[in-house]
Parts: structure tokens; C-alpha cells; sequence
């Protein structure tokens, strides 16, 4: 199979299913809090990895060095990313916290070029702007209308936090690329690790560890570990190990679409021309940044 077309395949994986989990994350929040839905996630997912990787009989062996790694990994990507995530998503509608996760591409860009030495062009610039001017409008109203106390306003300053996490895991995920670890053990041992911080963080806070035993909750859980978490992140980093964690982010280019259209129906989320526009402005601002670039 072509590595092009073997390419389209992982980022169709992520894309479709990143576009749906936002919403479905709305299943947790609402029986748990965020930390401990987390915790259970990302519990979960590292099972299945692990029992996948005894029964392919993977190695799981390695030195303290790349532990390190499947630790920061683990940190940044499946637990502060997603804990903020989560948190945001109790006061913006899933499709906002996912249109926020656009900014991926940009800290992706600059992460590579700061640890991996790839070069900032002039696309990525322009790329930048343009994005920029696209959030401006979608949350033109609550600039108007600045409020230091709005939950829209804190809501999407945390989904970019959570988003800068996000990319700070890919770095650490990129090094262990290059280090020849496959995907599946990174995740495997990241994921572990990303659970076990969650776990110290709820232990911490006090928050109820107790799983909510509801359809709803359970289906979630389930789908967001096997589809969202396993399955998705494996095909992400995937593409990312084959074609630079810059480039891979364009997953986040269309999933916000999917993630705002269910919003629409399922959240009721209003479209304003100024919205409309927005997005349009962000979705052209990824496009730029990732087209091939001169100079």
C-alpha cells in the first residue's frame, strides 16, 4: 500500500473519530467530575494496550531514560491536556473547546522548530494571523462585552492551555520516534503514566475515584477509551512519527467542523455569521500554515 494512501487512512482515523468524542465527553462530565473521568479513561485504555502488547508479545523493556520519556509523554498528553480539556468543557460547548484545539498546529510548528530545528516560514506566519483573526470574531461578542468573570472567556484560555500540553507531549512523543520506540509502547507506558498523575491529582483534591455505573457514563468510558484514546492516538502518533508532528496536526483541522456540527444538534450551539466566519478564517489560517511552503 502506497505510505500516501496508508497516510490518508490514519488521518481519516483521527480526524472522524477526534470530531465525535468531544461531544461525547459531555457523557462523563456530566456524572463525574473531569479528573476522575480522566483517571478512568485513561485507566482503561492503558488495559487494553498492555494486554495487546502481551498478547503480540511486545517488549515493554526499557531503561529509565525512555521512561522518562513515556512519562512526559504521559503527563502532558493524557492527563493536563485532558484534564483541562475536560474542565473547559464544563463551561464552553464541546465544538468551541474542539475549534480551540486548532491552535495545536501553530504550537506544533514552533515546537519543531525550537527542539527539532525546523524551519518557521513565512506560511506559518501568515497561517498564524489569519487563525488569529478567526477567534477574534467567533468570540467577538464576548470581547464586546468583556466580562473578567464569563465562563466563555475562561473556558476557551483553558482549552488553549490544555491544547500547549497537548503539543508538549508531542515533542516528547516525536523524541521517542526518532529513538525507534514503536507507537504502541509509548502509548502503552504513556498512558500509565498519564492515569497514575491523574489518580495523585484526584487523590489530592479529594475528589470521588467512584465510577458513576450509567449507560451513559460506561458507554462513554468505553468509547472514549478504545476509539478515542487507543485507536485514535495510535493512528495520530502514527502520522506524526511519519510525517513530523507539525504536519500531523492538520487532524485538527476538520475535526473541529464535526465536533461543532454535533454541538449544533445535540448542545444547541447558535452559528452567527460572525462564527461562521471565524471558523472559516481558522480552517484557512491550518491550511495555509500546513501547504507547502517556499522560502
Amino acid at each position: 500500500m502506497p505510505a500516501r494512501f496508508e497516510n490518508l487512512i490514519l488521518y481519516t482515523i483521527c480526524t472522524v473519530i477526534w470530531g465525535s468524542t468531544w461531544l461525547v465527553i459531555t457523557f462523563q462530565i456530566d456524572s463525574a467530575s473531569p479528573v476522575t473521568s480522566v483517571f478512568w479513561r485513561f485507566l482503561l485504555a492503558a488495559g487494553m494496550l498492555f494486554a495487546f502488547c502481551f498478547w503480540k508479545k511486545q517488549n515493554l523493556k526499557y531503561s529509565r531514560r525512555e521512561h522518562l520519556l513515556f512519562a512526559g509523554q504521559g503527563i502532558l498528553m493524557f492527563s493536563i491536556n485532558y484534564m483541562l480539556t475536560y474542565i473547559a468543557e464544563t463551561m464552553i460547548s464541546s465544538g468551541l473547546v474542539a475549534l480551540s484545539f486548532t491552535a495545536l498546529v501553530y504550537y506544533n510548528m514552533f515546537g519543531m522548530s525550537l527542539f527539532f530545528k525546523k524551519p518557521i516560514t513565512r506560511n506559518v506566519i501568515w497561517g498564524s494571523a489569519l487563525g488569529g483573526v478567526g477567534i477574534i470574531f467567533i468570540f467577538l461578542n464576548e470581547i464586546l462585552h468583556f466580562d473578567p468573570n464569563s465562563k466563555t472567556i475562561w473556558g476557551l484560555l483553558i482549552g488553549f492551555l490544555a491544547t500547549l500540553s497537548a503539543s508538549m507531549g508531542n515533542m516528547v512523543a516525536q523524541k521517542s520516534y526518532q529513538l525507534r520506540i514503536p507507537v504502541v509502547v509509548t502509548n502503552t507506558w504513556g498512558m500509565m503514566y498519564g492515569s497514575l498523575f491523574t489518580l495523585v491529582i484526584a487523590l489530592i483534591l479529594g475528589h470521588d475515584l467512584s465510577i458513576p455505573l450509567t449507560a451513559k457514563f460506561l458507554g462513554a468510558l468505553t468509547y472514549l477509551a478504545l476509539f478515542g484514546s487507543v485507536i485514535a492516538f495510535g493512528a495520530y502518533l502514527s502520522l506524526a512519527g511519519r510525517i513530523g508532528a507539525e504536519k500531523a496536526a492538520y487532524t485538527s483541522v476538520l475535526s473541529p467542523v464535526i465536533a461543532l456540527t454535533l454541538s449544533s444538534f445535540f448542545e444547541g450551539f447558535h452559528w452567527t455569521p460572525y462564527i461562521v466566519l471565524g471558523v472559516v478564517l481558522c480552517l484557512l489560517g491550518n491550511v495555509l500554515t500546513l501547504t507547502k511552503r517556499a522560502g
